[in-house]
């Protein structure tokens, strides 16, 4: 049962980096930075309210939350350079 759950979350991560990099190819051809602290924000406080709706703690909600941003934010970092 753990297996299954941990092989979803890595399959939902996945394709969550490749939309991310997609975003990050958007923003590399618009000359944007890969970076854009307002959209971070918003992505952490969407997972603090998510952790609302589950049994999540808010510290371990910003954890993934940052975790999550950190990873995609590298990926998209290579893009630009």
């Amino acid at each position: 049962m753990i297996e299954n759950i941990d092989r979803e979350i890595v399959e939902l991560i996945a394709t969550r980096m490749e939309v991310a990099d997609e975003l990050g190819k958007e923003k590399s051809r618009l000359a944007k930075g890969h970076r854009d602290p307002e959209v971070e924000s918003k992505v952490v406080e969407r997972y603090l309210a998510l952790s609302k709706e589950v049994d999540i703690s808010e510290d371990d909600a910003r954890k993934i939350a940052l975790t999550i941003l950190d990873i995609s934010l590298e990926r998209q970092k290579k893009l630009f350079q």
